[in-house]
């Protein structure tokens, strides 16, 4: 499994770091008018992710595109189950488990091939990403038709430190490099592997002498990366910090959720990487940077475990800081550090010592040190201590002067499980403790080694590795510690490899690290084939595979995935070419060689036949668990199903297109479940009810056109594929975890099986007895959780029945929100004396039996909610008050109440992973903590002061500035009419005693309708007031004004006019003095344009100062050449020869249909009067 970008289908791996949703698919929603879509509606967001995940199967030697065809037409499909790990910060979403199962779409790769129909092929998933999510487990089933596969589950995390350039992916904490072998060899010592348990997206791995080169991987090492990192190789060596032995490489190396820690000397650093989906208080880092400038630090020790939204790195101190250790936090992205004592704890012991291990304890919040003093004498002495971090007592003696061996011991360090509540010291010795006061020493350890570092899983399997790479496994609670490595049992599994020419074993190979893996890593292989074994590729030979039906009991037992042990190893070929290869280390099957190693085989004769007795050290033959309740109540996990839509093209291959509105479905689904984490509750229980509720009416319609393959757009979406799943059913199978809430109880029965006739043969009847089957149960919190149990012995069948009942007895004192503050336990299920001696054989080789570890989380349980029920509410309050005003533009989101009417508000207890939902009939605290007057918008939290005024001083106060209760007298409100954002901080608490949970609620009303305080009723009468008087004022000025306002108005209009037609005057008369004769005598006739007219003789000139008059001219009808408009009191020609202007007298105007010709130094200028009314007009003329 591996993911391909959105725009490269069919390609190889791609480096999964893009997180960002991609652009909406609006237009190809729009074409599927045959399906209950609506891409308009509200609540649509039909947007893809960045990757595909992109399923293809293996069968060893077997051609990988043939066997794929072949599984593919015998109705093989793929199942794959996404479970996004909950963020170490829920920032955008309250605490919760989810998981989508979807169904793979065959795709069919494009290439050059003479198959017209099908040459290579893969399966195709969306990959979605959640918000806050970057660990994202990825499990793949068959959907049991065709041949038999087994599953396989890995991780699919992002990769924060990796940028987009133009040249493609680039790292950015370093420049990548190729060559292996230039910085490992065959001598390689293994180192730890450190990281945030069940939290880091990206793994990281120094120890590379000479070179500032770490190993990093996002897939658990499935592959990796070679970065040379980008840090200053600089040596601060001085006389407080002294540090003789320099070296550029990095051998501290600390994995977190969004950050990467290294040392290089005494120098730390730190990169944060560029996670989005976080939410981080960062963009990210974009150099490595230096902390804890001013310390001395000689080493790094993790913490695996997180607390308080927060992860932990501890930095011991050296030089002059030796004692003193520091802690750094990473919370949200950002890194500090301080100190974590005020007094060192060589000041303490007034000794020079030396800080040699640090383990924070997160739930005690308390730290546990190993500290070595008498330096200079051969024989050190060692203290272990306790240091409580808040109530900063001081320095304690963890562990006494109890005589354990007489070899002298040499502690190392420590590794604490607070789930368990197990504690390890170790370094030449193993002790364990399960209270901090009383210490089990393993004697099966042998003194003359010394532990280099220790692996807790935290799932009861706890492993080490000494100076000289020795491997000795056990289990939590047990006293017993195999060595695996170097024994016989290994040498024989190696030579089996060898034989089977396995490509993962060599002679010449080196350890770089062995770890847990959270998950199983299983190969996908077929069973049947001839050519396929159902194993994975590193399995030896010789193992005898079983039935399904026995793999199926198996599992049945296992109740789900342990985490395999692991090892990275370094190998190099005949030509000397160096490769890293993560292989499964073989403990199963060590533990199963040693059995027949370490117990010869026997002789005995049974019916007259010779056989051959291997000696049965496990107590029983086989376990079932049966009567499991449904997992979601105790599991806690949401669950989804999707499907790919329905293509109407007839071979049954996907394109991109239908693979695009695959993502949109499923980035719909999962969008209409983070948005259904809302304060309303809806009127059906269910977050994809909003999704179909407009067109669930037309859905037989729209499966009857796409029957017939007509359904638009080439694809069909039936809304019964896009589902919520609330009734799991149980596998007969323990879960990971259980939640258990106040007083619940978990009940399963076991049955244990001794052998049968056919398999004790040789055995006597005390050998194979059901004396010997015995169920023991460890506690680790037996104050809060007991656990009963029936034993009732089947002598008839040979079994053994154990009702089993873990519940929780009622006193955890936390009662908090819905996922928060919870604690973490466990319990140990262990069958007396099957420790490492049970096993069974499956498809996947030998598994151990008889031991198992049931986390187990008491508290309030995430996925619980309290909502405001908006529908219930309304009802009541209408059936109530016998009426409802709702506002003029209703908001289905934020109801509306009329001020004067009853409020009773209805609230819903609702679970949203079982689907169950009821009224909460608590009592409750009802406050206002906000609002704002007329938008959404204008809402604000009030202060302190504030909420005190709204709600009253006092809880029994039936009087309240906002709100009034029913038995109240008085009803006064704000002076403005506001929406109310109501809550509480304290929620509505502390009244509930029948569960761990506390609700707090904040929601928005909008109240309407308010009457007016005395203040806001004299500020409304006078603003009426004023507004009336304008009014009035405005209604007089414009009937006084308004004839003078028109005359003016007019006199505008025809200036303008007047203004135009002198404009074309001048144009005319300017044509006009070119046509008449300069030396016409007076009382001639002038002809113009063909046109005869008589002029008089002489014009007197008036006094232009007289009296303007108005006559209406006409045009000279005779006249058809057009000279000039001209009207006035006075009429002034100016020519440039006249030192002064003509004025003629309006008297001599009184005719109509009259041309003046006037004599101006014996040049005349012919002048047509218009038919307007006369009006003073001033005119400069120049011929």
């Amino acid at each position: 499994m591996v993911v391909n970008r959105f725009d490269a289908l069919g390609g190889d791996r791609e480096l999964f770091f893009k997180q960002d949703s991609l652009k909406s698919q609006h237009e190809i929603f729009k074409e599927l008018v045959d399906s209950a879509i609506d891409p308009n509606d509200r609540n649509a967001h039909y947007l893809g992710f960045p990757y595909y995940l992109k399923i293809t199967l293996a069968c060893g030697r077997q051609d990988s595109a043939r066997f794929m065809r072949k599984a593919h037409y015998t109705g093989f499909i793929p199942i794959v189950t996404i479970e996004f790990e909950e963020p170490v910060h829920s920032v955008r979403q309250k605490p919760e488990q989810l998981e989508i199962e979807m169904k793979a779409a065959p795709y069919r790769i494009s290439e050059n091939c003479e198959s017209e129909e099908l040459c290579s092929m893969c399966w195709y998933t969306p990959m979605p990403i959640m918000n806050g999510s970057v660990v994202m487990s990825v499990t793949a089933r068959s959907n049991n038709l065709g041949f038999h596969i087994n599953n396989r589950r890995s991780f699919m995390n992002i990769n924060g430190y990796v940028r987009e350039t133009r040249s493609g992916p680039e790292f950015s904490i370093g420049e990548r490099v190729t060559s292996l072998r230039d910085y490992f060899s065959l001598n390689e010592s293994s180192r730890p592997l450190w990281h945030t348990h069940k939290q880091t997206p990206v793994f990281i791995l120094g120890g590379i002498p000479k070179n500032k080169v770490i190993l990093l991987s996002d897939t658990g090492f499935d592959d990796y990366f070679l970065i040379e990192v980008a840090i200053d190789s600089c040596w601060i060596s001085s006389r407080k910090c002294p540090w003789d032995d320099f070296s550029s490489g990095i051998y501290d190396t600390i994995a977190t959720e969004s950050t990467l820690f290294v040392r290089q000397n005494q120098l730390v650093y730190y990169f944060t990487g560029n996670y989005s989906a976080l939410y981080m208080n960062t963009s990210g880092s974009e150099l490595w940077t230096r902390i804890l400038a001013k310390q001395c630090v000689r080493k790094l020790n993790p913490v695996d475990l997180t607390k308080n939204n927060t992860e932990y790195v501890i930095a011991l101190g050296g030089g002059w800081q030796e004692g003193e250790f520091f802690l750094l936090t990473v919370s949200d992205g950002i890194v500090k550090h301080a100190a974590s004592s005020r007094k060192s704890v060589c000041a303490i012991l007034k000794k020079r010592c030396i800080l040699k291990w640090v383990v924070f304890d997160t739930e005690r919040n308390s730290f546990f040190m190993v500290v070595e003093t008498n330096l200079e004498s051969n024989a050190s002495s060692y203290y272990v201590m306790g240091y409580h971090r808040a109530s900063d007592h001081g320095f304690v003696v963890v562990i006494g002067q109890e005589k354990y061996t007489d070899i002298p011991m040499e502690p190392r360090g420590m590794s604490y499980n607070p789930s368990s509540l197990i504690f390890y010291i170790w370094g030449n010795m193993i002790l364990q403790s399960n209270d901090l006061k009383h210490y089990l020493y393993l004697s099966d350890f042998p003194s003359n080694s010394v532990i280099k570092y220790f692996i807790l899983s935290y799932s009861g399997e706890i492993a080490c590795v000494t100076d000289d790479e020795q491997v000795w496994i056990s289990h939590e609670g047990s006293s017993i510690i195999r060595k695996i490595y170097p024994t016989r049992a290994w040498e024989m599994n190696t030579n089996l490899q060898m034989m089977s020419q396995s490509p993962v074993y060599q002679w010449q190979e080196s350890r770089v690290t062995i770890f847990y893996d959270q998950h199983n890593l299983l190969e996908i292989y077929p069973s049947g084939d001839p050519w396929c074994r159902s194993r994975r590729e590193d399995t030896p030979v010789g193992m005898v595979n079983t039935s399904a039906e026995d793999s199926l009991s198996l599992e049945t037992f296992l109740g789900g995935s342990s985490p395999l042990f692991f090892q990275l190893v370094y190998m190099e070929d005949d030509l000397g070419r160096g490769k890293l290869v993560k292989r499964e280390f073989p403990q199963r099957y060590i533990l199963t060689y040693s059995h027949i190693i370490d117990r010869p085989q026997q002789k005995f004769t049974h019916e007259n036949k010779d056989y051959i007795k291997f000696s049965h050290i496990c107590p029983f033959s086989w376990v079932r668990i049966v009567g499991l309740p449904p997992p979601q109540r105790f599991t806690r996990k949401e669950h989804y199903h999707a499907q790919p839509p329905d293509i109407m093209e007839i071979t049954g291959f996907h394109d991109k297109k239908s693979l695009t509105v695959y993502q949109g479905l499923v980035f719909q689904l999962l969008w209409l479940h983070s948005a259904y984490n809302r304060p309303y509750a809806d009127p059906v229980h269910d977050p994809t009810w909003r999704w179909w509720k407009n067109k669930a009416e037309d859905a037989q319609y729209y499966s009857y056109v796409a029957s017939n393959r007509n359904s638009s757009g080439g694809v069909y979406v039936d809304m019964a594929n896009y589902v919520k799943v609330y009734d799991i059913v149980a596998s007969n199978a323990l879960p990971e975890l259980i939640y258990l809430d106040k007083n619940s109880a978990y009940n399963f029965s076991v049955f244990f099986s001794i052998r049968s006739k056919e398999q004790s043969l040789g055995e006597s009847a005390e050998e194979n007895s059901l004396n010997y089957v015995w169920l023991t149960i460890i506690v680790a919190h037996p104050e809060y959780v007991n656990v009963f149990m029936d034993r009732r012995e089947l002598i008839s069948r040979g079994s053994v029945l154990y009702k089993v009942t873990v519940m929780d007895i009622g006193v955890y004192p936390r009662q908090d929100l819905s996922g928060k503050k919870l604690l973490k336990s466990s319990m140990i299920f262990s069958v007396a004396n099957a420790v490492t001696r049970c096993y069974d054989h499956s498809p996947i080789g030998p598994v151990v039996k008889g031991y198992r570890v049931l986390p187990v989380i008491i508290g309030c349980p995430p996925g619980r909610r309290l909502a405001f029920d908006i529908t219930g509410t309304l009802q009541y309050s209408i059936r109530k008050n016998k009426r409802y005003f709702d506002c003029v533009n209703p908001d289905p989101e934020m109801p509306c109440f009329f001020f004067s009417d009853v409020f009773y508000p209805s609230f819903l207890i609702q679970d949203m992973v079982t689907g169950d939902s009821g009224p909460f009939k608590g009592s409750y605290i009802f406050q206002i903590i906000g609002g704002g007057p007329y938008l959404r918008e204008n809402i604000r939290y009030f202060s302190r002061d504030e909420i005190l005024h709204y709600n009253g001083n006092q809880m029994n106060e039936t009087q309240g500035h906002i709100w009034l209760r029913d038995d109240g007298l008085v009803n006064e409100t704000d002076e403005e009419g506001f929406h109310i954002l109501s809550g509480s901080d304290s929620g509505i608490a502390g009244v509930d005693q029948t569960t761990y949970c506390d609700y707090a609620l904040e929601f928005i009303i909008h109240v309407h309708g308010l009457r007016l305080s005395p203040t806001r009723a004299f500020f409304l009468m006078k603003v009426s007031m004023g507004s009336v008087v304008g009014l009035v004022i405005l209604y007089i000025a414009t009937y006084i004004l308004a004839p003078k306002v028109r005359a003016l108005w007019a006199r505008l209009v025809r200036r303008f006019e007047e203004t135009v037609i002198l404009r074309t005057a001048w144009n005319s008369a300017t044509r006009i003095l070119k046509q008449v004769p300069a030396t016409a005598p007076q009382g001639s006739v002038l002809s113009v344009g063909g046109s005869i007219a008589s002029l008089p003789a002489d014009i007197n000139t008036a006094d232009p100062r007289g009296p303007p008059r108005e006559r209406p001219l006409h045009s000279v009808q005779s006249f058809t050449g057009q000279l000039l408009f001209i009207a006035g009191c006075r009429l002034v020609l100016f020519n440039p020869t006249l030192t002064a202007p003509v004025h003629m007298d309006p008297g001599r105007l009184m005719d109509t249909n009259t041309i003046l010709a006037i004599p101006v130094n014996q040049e005349r200028i012919m002048i047509k009067l218009s038919g307007r009314r006369l009006r003073c007009v001033w005119i400069h003329l120049t011929p």
